[in-house]
């Protein structure tokens, strides 16, 4: 069998998307004869000295494809309308991963901020309509959570699946420390939720325990932090080259996403055996279940200050839920995803 994996994501970077796509084209290559490849670097308008739109890489994708081949081709994340109408009249099945947010969260976050949304080809509804042809005319659209998997009513889609993404466990992680700190990992955009969770640390304002958030951007957050609170101790790192030093220096992980197709940091922070607090808006929060930590509504910072106080109160208890949440990590570790990700293929 012939495939074709195709994303806007630069695969196998230490983000979400790269990581989701590392493995997706791992499962894809273990049911084909030959993969062809194309990625961010390879339809990325700059490369032919055009502005950046996520249509002009469509058009870019169409064209490296052309004289090919294909049984079955992937997709994950961007915009392929063109590209899939071309495969699928040459009888290639087509299957597409799609991580979606709630696009009216997403924009009223923004807004709520005073930032004006940077991606028309969501905001606008004729361009989303385009955006999102591809999706609509796959064979099968794999969504990673029930709360992603909401999207396909605005999308339009029908035939869909749900397919968790997964973890690499690790095979040794630190005991709770001694002292109480509480993490965040991931990007600063207004759909993570960051400010309530600042504001919750700035509400609990403990003397000596820490918020450590990292990430892309967090190096860059201290003025924002203070617009908002003068209270609380906070360790602004940036990107990290590990986040294993991340999860295992915290007793506590928060991920206070407004709306996430899944928020893979969630099961990262099960697998070191840290107990979460997730919000209502993250895909993986339904992984989360008492036994493990909490879920909390969204753009609540109340909730989220009387969790963590829960945590700092009853500390005797976090080793134990910290052990169910890595029982649980378990079930999701990247080597039962990728076999779910071939038995899809397969079948197609």
């Amino acid at each position: 069998m012939k495939s074709l994996y195709c994303t806007a994501d630069r695969i196998g970077i230490e983000t979400g998307g790269g990581i989701v796509t590392r493995n997706e084209l791992e499962a894809l290559r273990s049911i084909s004869e030959e993969v062809m490849v194309i990625s961010a670097d390879d339809i990325a308008p700059a490369k032919f000295y055009q502005p950046a739109s996520p249509f002009l890489e469509d058009y870019f994708a169409l064209e490296q494809i052309k004289e090919r081949h294909f049984d079955l081709a992937h997709f994950y994340g961007g915009c392929f309308g063109h590209t899939i109408k071309w495969l699928k009249g040459k009888g290639t099945k087509v299957s597409y991963t799609v991580a979606a947010h709630d696009r009216k969260l997403s924009i009223e976050e923004f807004a709520r901020l005073g930032i004006i949304y940077p991606f028309p080809n969501i905001s606008d509804d004729a361009l989303f309509n385009i955006y999102t042809e591809g999706i609509r005319l796959a064979d099968v659209v794999i969504f990673p959570s029930k709360k992603s998997a909401e999207a396909k009513s605005d999308i339009g889609c029908e035939n869909v699946v749900h397919i968790a993404h997964g973890v690499n466990l690790p095979k040794k992680v630190k005991p709770i420390p001694r002292s109480f700190d509480v993490a965040y990992i991931g990007q600063c955009g207004p759909d993570k939720g960051l400010i309530y969770l600042i504001q919750a640390w700035g509400i609990l304002n403990y003397p000596e325990a820490r918020l450590i958030l990292a990430g892309v951007g967090t190096e860059t957050l201290e003025p924002f932090i203070r617009q908002f609170t003068n209270k609380g101790i906070f360790v602004l790192l940036g990107r990290v080259p590990d986040v294993a030093a991340v999860y295992n220096a915290c007793s506590v992980y928060v991920q206070p996403s407004v709306t996430e197709g899944f928020g893979i940091e969630i099961l990262e922070a099960m697998s070191y055996g840290r107990p979460v607090i997730a919000s209502e808006g993250a895909g993986a929060a339904e992984l989360v279940d008492d036994s493990i930590g909490f879920i909390v509504p969204i753009r609540n910072e109340k909730a989220i200050a009387e969790q963590i106080e829960w945590f700092k109160s009853n500390q005797d208890k976090i080793p134990e839920m910290g052990q169910n949440a890595r029982k649980k990590a378990r079930n999701y570790t990247w080597s039962r995803i990728r076999r779910k990700y071939a038995k899809l293929f397969s079948s197609l």
